[in-house]
């Protein structure tokens, strides 16, 4: 998929997984914005793709201030923004619904939903203007059934997949299409730390009928797919990307009845 000339911004892209969307954007031709809350990881970022068409700016999806100026600052640098993802996430501390504490469910909630809806409403209003656009949001698997311990974090997720279906009913007139991507565990980014333990990724990869974890590379080929004009009628969708795990159990109903017999 060729992204000749245009110009994608990835919201907490100067690290991780980002930073390999931004990668691969790169070498189809784009150039590339990111944002971080990091001062090293957008020092980092522009040190390594020092001589790219590629921009890392400080900037936190939290604050609406820091957006409209990282936006700003894309739009002037060239001029328009043709393809967002909404890539900035965290994960909530594990623990039951009973002990969550009120600071780190606002702040799950704060970056994953209102963070990615101030970016998309700064982004889109440029969109809007140039009556064209593609945005990819990061929802996950959690967002659709749920995952024990991760509460703040499936909320967040399922209503980021709601969002996208209302913007595509209000946006789709401006020629802006805007999609999610619902992974399930992914073998790289915050998942890093599970691939040292043997036990947890035999454990993560036995919840699919496939048998092991989404790569890296299938998971960004999948955004780049629903970045392109090869996706223009995909629309409002959320793409569940998760190796068959939703609904999937390892010993269905009718293996313990026919063990029986």
């Amino acid at each position: 998929m060729s992204f000749e000339g245009q110009v994608v911004f990835i919201t907490g892209g100067a690290k991780g997984l980002g930073k390999e969307m931004a990668r691969a954007f790169l070498e189809e031709g784009a150039f590339v914005a990111v944002n971080d809350i990091s001062d090293g990881a957008v020092d980092g970022f522009l040190k390594e793709f020092e001589g790219r068409e590629a921009v890392a700016l400080k900037g936190d999806v939290v604050n609406y201030e820091d957006v409209e100026r990282v936006v700003q600052s894309i739009i002037d640098k060239w001029g328009r923004i043709d393809i967002l993802i909404n890539n900035a996430g965290i994960v909530n501390p594990l623990v039951p619904a009973e002990k969550i504490k009120k600071q780190d469910f606002d702040r799950v909630i704060d970056v994953n939903l209102k963070g990615a809806f101030y970016v998309t409403q700064a982004v889109g209003k440029k969109m809007i203007e140039k009556n064209r656009g593609r945005i990819v949001n990061i929802a996950s698997q959690a967002g659709l059934f749920g995952e024990k311990g991760f509460l703040p974090y499936a909320i967040s997720k399922s209503s980021l997949m709601l969002m996208t279906r209302v913007l595509a009913y209000e946006w789709s007139k401006y020629g802006i299409t805007v999609c999610a991507i619902a992974p399930g565990f992914i073998a790289g980014g915050m998942n890093e730390p599970i691939l040292k333990k043997k036990d947890l990724v035999e454990y993560l990869s036995k919840r699919t009928p496939i048998g092991r974890m989404l790569t890296v590379e299938e998971y960004i080929n999948t955004i780049m797919f629903l970045a392109s004009d090869k996706a223009s009628y995909i629309n409002g969708e959320t793409i569940i990307m998760d190796g068959g795990m939703t609904g999937y159990i390892d010993m269905p109903l009718v293996d313990v009845i026919m063990k029986g017999r």
